[in-house]
């Protein structure tokens, strides 16, 4: 017997959603998804503009891509502090804000970039308006779905690679045909509809990491501040709160998996479309390689959100595995220089990521406890930010003293490859989570 269109649209919403999916759901789902690929689209774009950049303000590979870093890298250092503005603010402000300002950084870069501080001052503001939006989508996401929060992150995730595969090229269409700093406008206005990821947010409902209390760690509201001095002084308090480090050792571990990841992260996106030239392609040929790996991540994000559902993800299939073959990719886009032989490596790369990243951030709300899981979050975040603007400050530095973005690429398919012993460890660990007790202020 055949399936109606209907009949098919609601098995599938059941078997993502685990159930009829509220207009709530859909919303909050929608707005994760939309942060993401403006986001990675954009983030991505930078490679596009990078060696153009460096020649027209006439300065180093290692300031440029300290630059482009320091926007990802400040969207998640400043988690600690995205985290007191929840609870002081509500999550739909804040993500509002976030919108605003990342916008407008771009409209800025437009209007004129002619020194490196206006760089570094644009690039940063933008990085400001992207964090207020990454830790609140995230918790909005996990808020609403609970149980069904690691295949539904892994889903909205596709989007990240979407905006990978696509926003590029755009940008460079829109740079070939209005100019650098029409580009920027453009796509500055393109950014506006991240406003609508804060307007998308509906309050969940409640859900087994509520706290005591109107300024607990993972209070409920997503629009009503917390005013009270209590609320306050936990806020400020939380800010350095490292805690779930040391009450929870798997937290500790992928916490510094999820670092190692970025920080190869940011290499390879800053610098794959420079190692594209490098190996003779052209520059049109060459963005088309961030088409490949953002194909490639939508691959690695299915493969996830597969593994989730049928509960085959592990420490093995999250890290050991993807790390070791993106160690190998990143070596085949050294040695080899044929235009499908790098794409086929840079696709294989971007499923590894995709894998690799859902995974971490869907098995680590099980290596730490309820009380402490909102500000393990924070730290995660936080370390992320530092990994991915290490990765770009080191890698702009070895490309300066090599002259070639290659030995980039060689000392990140090392880091790959010194993540597997780290992984392996996770995976021989006792997972039993202990308990904590909540602490009173």
């Amino acid at each position: 017997m055949c399936l109606s269109g209907r009949q098919v649209w609601r098995i599938l919403t059941h078997w993502l959603f685990g159930g009829r999916p509220t207009m709530d759901k859909w919303l909050v789902f929608a707005a994760a998804c939309l942060r993401r690929f403006f986001y990675y689209g954009a983030l991505k774009s930078n490679g596009v503009i990078l060696d153009e950049t460096v020649d027209r303000l006439d300065t180093y590979n290692t300031v440029v891509a300290g630059a482009f870093a320091l926007q990802c890298g400040i969207s998640l250092t400043m988690s600690p502090v995205t985290g007191a503005l929840l609870d002081l603010f509500g999550y739909r402000k804040t993500v509002v804000s976030g919108g605003l300002i990342a916008a407008a950084s771009y409209f800025f870069c437009g209007i004129g970039l002619d020194s490196v501080w206006q760089l570094y001052v644009a690039f940063g503001c933008s990085g400001v308006g992207f964090g207020l939006m990454n830790v609140s989508l995230y918790l909005s996401l996990l808020l609403h779905f609970e149980d069904r929060f690691p295949v539904m992150f892994s889903l909205a995730s596709v989007f990240n690679f979407l905006g990978i595969a696509t926003v590029p090229l755009v940008f460079q269409y829109m740079r070939e045909n209005y100019g650098f700093s029409g580009a920027f406008i453009l796509l500055g206005a393109l950014l506006l509809n991240l406003v609508v990821s804060g307007v998308c947010l509906r309050p969940p409902p409640s859900h087994r990491y509520s706290g005591e209390g109107d300024s607990a760690p993972g209070r409920t509201c997503l629009e009503g501040p917390s005013k009270s001095t209590k609320g306050v002084v936990r806020t400020l308090r939380d800010l350095f709160d490292l805690s779930p480090l040391y009450h929870h050792k798997l937290s500790f571990i992928v916490t510094l998996l999820e670092g190692i990841g970025f920080y190869v992260f940011s290499s390879w996106a800053i610098f794959l479309v420079s190692v594209g030239k490098s190996q003779g392609l052209s520059a049109e040929d060459s963005v088309l390689l961030s088409t490949a790996g953002g194909f490639g991540g939508i691959l690695g994000k299915v493969t996830a959100v597969l593994l989730f559902h049928f509960n085959k993800m592990t420490p093995y299939t999250a890290a050991v595995i993807p790390m070791g073959v993106f160690g190998l990719s990143l070596l085949g886009c050294i040695i080899r220089s044929n235009f499908y032989e790098l794409a086929f490596f840079t696709l294989i790369a971007g499923a590894c990521h995709g894998t690799y990243s859902s995974g971490l951030a869907g098995l680590s709300p099980f290596t730490v406890c309820r009380e402490h899981y909102k500000q393990s979050v924070v730290i995660t975040y936080a370390t992320d930010g530092i990994a991915f603007q290490l990765g770009g400050l080191i890698s702009g530095f070895l490309y300066d003293i090599f002259g070639s973005p290659l030995y980039v690429f060689g000392v990140d398919s090392i880091l790959c490859f010194c993540a597997i012993p780290l992984a392996l460890l996770w995976a021989v660990s006792d997972r039993t989570v202990k308990q904590c007790q909540s602490a009173k202020v």
